[in-house]
């Protein structure tokens, strides 16, 4: 008699634990399918800055982009070497 207790036992441990994983992995899969739907849609470019050519952002008239338009190197306005 108890080794059917310990089968019963055992069978229906197995039954509650499989039918749990399966639940569990079901949910989960549906999880995924949720998160990853529109994981992959790209964004709206920015409105903040105009594009970069040939003559530097457009729009920007910052001291690198001056510095990077200059003729020669002194007129580049570039730190000494002590860093001032």
């Amino acid at each position: 008699m108890p080794r059917i207790k310990l089968r019963l036992v055992l069978v229906l441990a197995v039954a509650v634990l499989g039918a749990g994983g399966a639940g569990l992995a079901r949910a989960s899969v549906q999880t995924i399918d949720e998160l990853t739907s529109g994981a992959l849609v790209p964004s709206a470019a920015p409105s903040l800055l105009g594009p970069i050519d040939a003559l530097g952002r457009v729009g920007w008239d910052c001291i690198p982009e001056r510095t990077a338009r200059t003729a020669s190197v002194r007129d580049a306005r570039l730190p000494d070497a002590s860093g001032r």
